[in-house]
């Protein structure tokens, strides 16, 4: 029966196949034994350096959160120009890091509760670069804020505006107009803030924001 033959030879071609290919890779490691040791070698030496590198990285950032809890621990103590100094330390030292970023703004928040809004803005201002979602949307919104509680109501609706077209999608949105509404009507640009408010009152009617902007539409046009 050619079927029960083709059964019973298959495993054993199988075999004899698996066979052939181990003796086949011994004869290449015996004739290219040097290659294959160096090849070795370098799959060790990528290993080691791959963990080196990542118990660097663990270092690194254990080493900025610390830094960043300390000069918390100095800010809100009451020395707030020695845990700022720690904090532009930290910037320096592991700049980028998400520690470093984070204790940027936490210093333009202490800047903007003591009301030193300018000075919260260059704070903030290098942040909105930031690759970080989170840091750049806090920043942003954070700038803006800064720069009209400084009455520089042009450069706070600008940032907005900008915020605005580059993140369409964010769940920030609903504040952002809120700030460049109430930049624009600080300013004096009625039009303008009445535009953002409408905007707000119509998309985001459920937000705090939303509903706010209903009572300021109401204000403006009396």
């Amino acid at each position: 029966n050619k079927d029960m033959t083709k059964k019973i030879t298959a495993p054993v071609e199988e075999k004899d196949f698996i066979l052939s290919f181990i003796t086949s890779t011994l004869d290449f490691c015996k004739q290219n034994k040097k290659g294959v040791l160096t090849a070795l070698g370098i799959l060790v030496l990528a290993a080691v350096i791959g963990y080196a590198y990542s118990t660097h990285v663990k270092n690194v950032t254990e080493k900025s959160w610390a830094s960043y809890y300390a000069a918390q621990v100095q800010v809100l103590g009451g020395n707030q120009e020695e845990g700022f100094k720690q904090i532009d330390a930290l910037n320096a030292a592991f700049p980028g890091s998400a520690a470093a970023q984070y204790a940027q703004l936490f210093k333009g928040d202490m800047l903007y509760a003591s009301e030193n809004f300018a000075q919260a803005a260059d704070v903030y201002k290098p942040l909105t670069t930031a690759a970080n979602e989170s840091v750049y949307t806090v920043a942003s919104l954070s700038l803006a804020a800064s720069q009209q509680a400084a009455k520089d109501y042009k450069a706070a609706a600008e940032e907005m505006n900008k915020f605005i077209s580059k993140n369409p999608k964010s769940f920030a949105l609903p504040q952002a107009y809120f700030t460049l509404a109430m930049s624009q009507e600080l300013a004096g640009n009625k039009t303008e803030a009445l535009n953002a408010y409408k905007h707000l009152a119509e998309n985001y009617a459920k937000t705090y924001f939303g509903s706010v902007a209903k009572d300021k539409m109401k204000e403006l046009q009396k």
